[in-house]
């Protein structure tokens, strides 16, 4: 028999191989995962179609190679590999990098395949654990969490698909009604249900919650933290229905479950699940697929809705269910209060780190209190820039078209310069590199130097910050978040690690500094990102009970800008439905598809001629209504070396795209064979410019 394997390199097709039944011991599966030659290199494949005849001509099927072995209890469900058929069509990348991109790194490494039996023996040989006697968490739901759980529950009961939308106020109990929805679709004893969230930081403490709601079902987490075992295991669970309940990151949508029943993805409007390299697959868009597919209801949940999501709400595609007041007793709504940053500045009231004397009232106010004081400000490192005053030398990445940030070693007084985006780093220079001056200063604060600055000022107040940095070590954001929960008196610095789904109790001021380089920005969705970020760190403050009182400061030079009206008067509904009505006006996404062809070599030129004569191609026969920017750089040009350069393309029509995206696939098909001098590849529906 002639099988057609999927095998893991960029090439858009299958390849044919001899099936020897007698060798192999039986016939071919559709997901089986073999071991076979490709360029005499020992690698695998897996089974995508099976026939009796091979597509090569003669000659060739005398050549064509024997599939060596099976992997022994490997296999890709059809469920995925419809998936992934899917991901290879839409986002345009061979269906081999899709697929062995979906399931664990070992899995397509025959010389592991010995050592995952011995794995997956001594995981059988492990009795299964005894009923909890732990009690599982419950909550008491208030009349809008009851009535979104019934809905929930009736829905369920349709065996239908439905996109719902969960919108509530930050501490309203989303959490609680949809964990309470999925323990009533798991009283199917054959069920299993998805829960997605945007980054690892939060899965710790909702793993924590979901344990507690879930004490007699195994939990499995996924996320890219776990060990190559760790994730051996989880995918077998899964797909054997030994785990029923899956929490995880964006990777976790091509988990293997066989018998999903609901779907949930947390914190919707999150940026975190767009992967941005690879196969740059949204995973919020492939959760809804895949429930369309299964029949199944999906959960969007959210306190600010992505402008996608907010679009269809708004033309009834979605189901909308509100939850308007605070969950907890003696919870309460942050008071919003503006420092204005220009009028400080003129009277002087700012000193060097760009906190106004306001700043410093609060901060010893609430520690009279004996409150906690959460500083917001979305900058890790010490300083984004050294500087020479002499000559103006700045400390850039000589890889990248991006400045160096200052850090301070941990442990040591000696500060390192380092680039978010290629990861090079060096110790900061004695004296500037261009005219030797050794009075070199920093431009701007980040994390660390805000802390350092606290520290020195506030002495008797204990300092806590989180951020990547700070939290390297395993299990050290567990320990700050822990003594966070205590609910001594202190200043927590942190940045968008903070923000997002932790649940506070003895926070009262917020304070939010160097916000508005992100009011004005080229990116449309800045708006978007930072209120979403102003409503998320707002609801850190007033969650406990006896919480009146709780404020939140914003230093801002743009006082009138209506995002912090709506944000004072809470009219977030108002304001998202503004931002669609200004997308409408722009023809902007939603109204608008968009995807990115991206160019990247080591010169720009060359990338802008192939760019351009890659739009002519398309232009050739461009239908109506579809428009082609001319070749324009990235936000971030240079990245590690590589010159980065891209056309936008445009349409209200997402089949006109696809065509014409499969039209520019062909062309760079072609030029990937003739020169490997240049990389071009294409970014469907990108966030990121």
């Amino acid at each position: 028999m002639i099988v057609k394997l999927a095998i893991d390199v960029p090439i858009f097709q299958l390849f044919d191989y001899f099936w020897n039944q007698e060798e192999l011991l039986r016939d071919p599966r559709i997901g089986d995962i073999v071991r076979v030659e490709f360029r005499s290199k020992i690698t695998s494949g897996i089974v995508l179609q099976i026939n009796s005849k091979s597509s090569c001509v003669n000659d060739q099927e005398r050549n064509l190679k024997s599939v060596l072995a099976i992997a022994p209890d490997l296999k890709v469900t059809q469920q995925i590999i419809n998936l992934c058929q899917f991901s290879s069509k839409y986002y345009l990348r061979p269906i081999g990098e899709v697929l062995f991109g979906s399931i664990p790194s070992d899995w397509k490494k025959p010389n592991k395949w010995e050592l995952l039996q011995k794995q997956k023996q001594k995981e059988e040989k492990k009795q299964k654990a005894p009923k909890s006697e732990e009690k599982p968490l419950l909550w008491e739901l208030n009349e809008e969490q009851v009535s979104s759980l019934a809905y929930l529950k009736e829905v369920s009961n349709q065996n239908e698909f439905e996109l719902i939308l969960l919108k509530g106020i930050t501490g309203s109990g989303k959490t609680a009604v949809y964990l309470s929805w999925l323990k009533e679709v798991l009283k199917d004893d054959e069920a299993q249900c998805l829960i997605l969230v945007p980054e690892i930081n939060l899965t710790p403490q909702l793993e924590k919650i979901v344990k507690e709601v879930f004490v007699d079902e195994e939990v499995t987490v996924l996320h890219s933290d776990i060990t190559s075992a760790q994730r051996n295991i989880a995918w077998w669970k899964i797909q054997n229905g030994t785990s029923r309940v899956i929490l995880g990151t964006r990777l976790s949508i091509f988990a293997p479950a066989k018998n999903i029943k609901a779907i949930v993805i947390d914190e919707e409007h999150d940026n975190s699940y767009k992967q941005q390299d690879g196969l740059r697959y949204n995973a919020r868009d492939l959760a809804i697929w895949r429930a369309s597919e299964l029949k199944i209801p999906i959960v969007l949940t959210s306190a600010t809705p992505s402008c996608e999501t907010w679009h269809k709400v708004l033309h009834k595609k979605i189901s909308l269910l509100a939850l308007s007041r605070k969950a907890k007793e003696g919870a309460s709504f942050s008071n919003l209060n503006l420092i204005d940053f220009g009028r400080a500045r003129k009277n002087k009231k700012i000193n060097e780190y760009g906190l106004s004397t306001e700043i410093h009232e609060v901060i010893s106010r609430t520690r009279e209190n004996n409150k906690q004081t959460l500083i917001y400000i979305n900058r890790r490192g010490y300083a984004p820039i050294l500087y020479c005053k002499t000559c103006s030398w700045k400390s850039s990445c000589k890889k990248c078209s991006a400045w160096m940030v200052v850090h301070k070693k941990i442990g040591s007084n000696r500060k390192v310069m380092q680039c978010h985006h290629c990861g090079s780093s060096q110790f900061t220079p004695i004296s500037c590199p261009e005219c030797g001056n050794q009075d070199l200063e920093t431009l701007g604060v980040g994390t660390q130097k805000i802390e350092e600055y606290l520290k020195e000022t506030y002495p008797e107040i204990d300092l806590i910050r989180i951020d990547s940095d700070s939290t390297k070590t395993k299990g050290s954001a567990e320990e700050l978040f822990k003594k966070i929960h205590i609910g001594e008196p202190a200043i927590i610095i942190g940045t968008q690690m903070i923000i997002k789904g932790h649940d506070f109790q003895h926070i009262q001021s917020i304070i939010v500094i160097d916000v508005d380089k992100s009011l004005y920005s080229q990116d449309f969705r800045a708006v978007e990102k930072i209120f979403s970020q102003l409503v998320q760190v707002a609801g850190r403050a007033g969650r406990g009970k006896n919480a009146e009182g709780a404020n939140i400061y914003i230093q801002t030079e743009f006082v009138d800008h209506p995002m912090f009206k709506a944000l004072a008067e809470h009219k977030y509904d108002q304001f998202i439905s503004d931002i669609v009505q200004e997308r409408r006006e722009y023809q902007l996404p939603p109204y608008s598809h968009q995807a990115l062809i991206i160019a990247e070599s080591k010169s720009e030129k060359i990338n802008n001629e192939m760019l351009y004569q890659l739009k002519l191609y398309l232009e050739h026969e461009l239908p109506k209504n579809i428009q082609i920017s001319d070749p324009t750089p990235r936000v971030l040009q240079r990245l590690s070396g590589v010159e980065r350069n891209q056309i936008l393309i445009e349409t209200n029509d997402r089949v006109k795209l696809q065509n014409i995206l499969e039209k520019a696939l062909d062309y760079i098909e072609v030029i990937k064979k003739k020169s490997r001098s240049i990389k071009l590849q294409i970014d469907r529906d990108p966030i990121q410019f």
